[in-house]
């Protein structure tokens, strides 16, 4: 039976997480999970701030990522390639909720957190903080119309947090600035990173 081969990527808002799992998916010929922000229907409301629009959210987001990242539907795909690592969920949480909404968070998180597939591997992109809030801009999503450059520095600090001590799966971390992700090219040497140590049957 072949193993199911998982690559996660992480990194903060803008900086190129979605193009580079739609390609990665292509080049591999993959299953792609992407988040599903489009869904939310509270994350405009968190955004701008209503207090009331934080709880739901993070939980619209909890659940929606344990749903599509559970064992019995992961485990269907020889290869998997996801925009995003289930972990980030709680650091949101942490940024957005009070401590008594943050508490109810975690008891639920607990209560799906056995039946979540683990990456084999995350690909941790890092990029100019401007860059990132360049692209937000030109894209123009309605409710990233208030990420600010110290919105997007403190993810970075809680997501270096993450990575510090990880330890379900090898971390690589990427410069995204140094690729264009849309380029075939690029993706490949990026795959070509994720040698027969890392992610083995990925390469090669």
């Amino acid at each position: 039976m072949t193993k199911r081969r998982f690559i996660s990527i992480a990194g903060i808002v803008g900086v190129g997480k979605t193009t580079l799992a739609e390609n990665l998916a292509s080049e591999l010929t993959a299953e792609l999970i992407l988040e599903e922000y489009d869904k939310n229907p509270f994350l405009a409301d968190q955004v701008e701030g209503k207090s009331e629009a934080a709880l739901p959210s993070e939980l619209f987001f909890l659940f929606s990522r344990a749903r599509q990242l559970r064992r019995d539907h992961t485990d269907k795909f020889p290869i998997l390639v996801c925009d995003y690592v289930f972990q980030k969920n709680r650091l949101f949480a942490e940024m957005n909720l009070n401590a008594q909404e943050y508490d109810t968070y975690r008891r639920l998180e607990h209560s799906v957190e056995p039946y979540i597939a683990l990456p084999d591997v995350v690909i941790y992109l890092i990029g100019d903080i401007e860059i990132c809030l360049e692209r937000i801009v030109r894209r123009g999503r309605p409710f990233e119309r208030a990420f600010s450059v110290e919105f997007l520095q403190q993810l970075h600090e809680v997501y270096e947090r993450l990575f510090h001590d990880w330890r379900p799966c090898p971390v690589v971390r990427i410069d995204a600035d140094q690729y264009d992700f849309r380029r075939q090219e690029d993706v490949r040497q990026i795959l070509s990173r994720l040698d027969e140590r890392v992610c083995p049957g990925i390469t090669g």
